[in-house]
C-alpha cells in the first residue's frame, strides 16, 4: 500500500504512519514543462542542434549546468530576501536520448522556523531569518535533433520557482559564450493530450467571460462620458456548484479551446455571449487548472506525476523522474498541436 503525502511534509524515517512504512510514502509531486526556442536578430527560430549553423544547444545547456556547479548565483527577490541558485548534484548527459539533467539548488532567506525531532518533538535547530533554506529540484533539458523546439522540465516546489532565473542565467551564459546575436525564449510546454483528458473527466467550476473594453453604456453610467483609451475590462464570472449539470457548457468550451481563434477575433459562446476571451477552471482528482481559449501562454504547464514515479525512502528516484519527463515530452510531441505552435 502506498500513502501519498502533500508537501511540505517532514517525518522521521523510522516512524510509521497509519501502519505504512516510510519507504512506501509518496510525496505529492508536480513537474512544470517549458518549451525552449532560440531566435536570432531577425526573430527567426533556429534549429537547436545547430542553432548558429554549428553549435548544439544540448552541449551548451550541459556546460551551463556545469557552470552553475562552479559558480553560485546570488540575487534578491521583490521582498528583499536573498536567494541563491546553483547546482551541487551530479550532472548526467545522454547523447542518445538527447538530454542533460541534474538537480537545481534553490535557496532563500527571510523565514524563521524550528526543526524538531520526529519522535520526541524536541527542538533540534532554530533556523534564523538570515539563513538560507535550500531545496533540490529535478531538472532536465531535452533538445531533439533537427528541431526548432526543445523542452525544459523542472520539479515544481512552492516558493522555489526557477523558470525566470534559469532563463535569465542561460541567456547570460549564451552571451558570454560568444553568441550575442541569439536569444533564449521559454514558453509553457502544454500537453494537450493531458489537457484534453482533464476537460473531459474534470468538473467545470467557473467560467470567466472577458471583454477587453467596457461597453459605452457602462462607461456612461460610471463617468458620464466615454473614454476610448480605457483599458478597463468587463468580466462576467459564472460559478458552478459541484452537482450543477453544466455538460453543455463544458462541451462548448472544449470545442473552443481546441479551435484556432485569432487574437482579434470575437468569441461566440453558447450563442448568447460575444466576448474577447474566455477563461475557465477545471477540477480533476484534486487538481485545478485555469484554461484560456485564446491566450494559452497564460496557462501553467504543470502536471501532477506522483503515481508515475518510483520512491525510495520517500524520495522520487532520478531514473523515474527522467522516464516520466521523457514520456510527457513524447506526448507533447505526439499530439497534433500544430495549430497551437505559437503557445504550446
Amino acid at each position: 500500500m502506498d500513502l501519498i503525502i502533500y508537501q511540505p511534509f517532514f517525518v522521521n524515517k523510522r516512524a510509521l504512519i497509519q501502519g505504512v512504512k516510510f519507504e512506501n510514502l509518496k510525496i505529492m509531486t508536480n513537474i512544470i514543462i517549458y518549451r525552449l526556442a532560440v531566435i536570432n536578430k531577425a526573430n527567426e527560430k533556429q534549429i537547436l542542434s545547430k542553432f548558429n549553423g554549428t553549435n548544439d544547444l544540448l552541449d551548451l545547456c550541459n556546460k551551463y549546468f556545469n557552470e552553475l556547479k562552479n559558480n553560485k548565483v546570488e540575487y534578491y527577490d521583490s521582498n528583499g530576501n536573498k536567494r541563491t541558485y546553483s547546482v551541487s548534484s551530479k550532472i548526467n548527459k545522454d547523447d542518445l536520448k538527447r538530454i542533460t539533467n541534474t538537480y537545481l539548488d534553490s535557496a532563500y532567506t527571510g523565514e524563521k522556523f524550528e526543526i524538531r525531532d520526529g519522535e520526541s518533538n524536541e527542538l533540534s535547530y532554530l533556523v534564523q531569518k538570515n539563513e538560507l533554506q535550500n531545496r533540490k529540484m529535478f531538472s532536465l533539458v531535452h533538445i531533439p535533433k533537427n528541431s526548432k523546439y526543445g523542452y525544459v522540465v523542472f520539479e515544481n516546489k512552492s516558493k522555489h520557482g526557477v523558470k525566470v532565473i534559469f532563463e535569465r542565467q542561460l541567456q547570460r551564459f549564451l552571451r558570454e559564450s560568444g553568441f550575442e546575436d541569439y536569444k533564449i525564449v521559454m514558453t509553457p510546454g502544454l500537453n494537450f493530450n493531458y489537457l484534453s483528458n482533464m476537460i473531459e473527466r474534470g468538473i467545470l467550476k467557473k467560467v470567466r467571460l472577458i471583454k477587453y473594453k467596457l461597453s459605452q453604456d457602462v462607461q456612461l453610467s460610471l463617468w458620464d462620458n466615454i473614454d476610448i483609451n480605457s483599458n478597463d475590462q468587463d468580466i462576467r464570472e459564472l460559478k458552478f456548484k459541484s452537482k450543477t449539470n453544466n455538460i453543455s457548457f463544458k462541451k462548448e468550451l472544449y470545442g473552443l479551446f481546441f479551435s484556432k481563434i485569432d487574437q482579434d477575433e470575437k468569441i461566440n459562446f453558447m450563442d448568447e455571449f460575444e466576448v474577447d476571451e474566455i477563461s475557465f477552471e477545471i477540477n480533476n482528482n484534486g487538481s485545478s487548472k485555469t484554461f484560456f481559449v485564446k491566450d494559452k501562454s497564460k496557462m501553467r504547464s504543470n502536471i501532477e506525476v506522483s503515481n508515475k514515479l518510483e520512491f525510495i525512502d520517500g524520495e522520487a528516484t532520478n531514473l523515474s523522474f527522467i522516464k516520466v519527463a521523457i514520456e510527457i515530452i513524447s506526448e507533447i510531441l505526439g499530439f497534433d498541436s500544430s495549430e497551437f505552435d505559437e503557445v504550446a
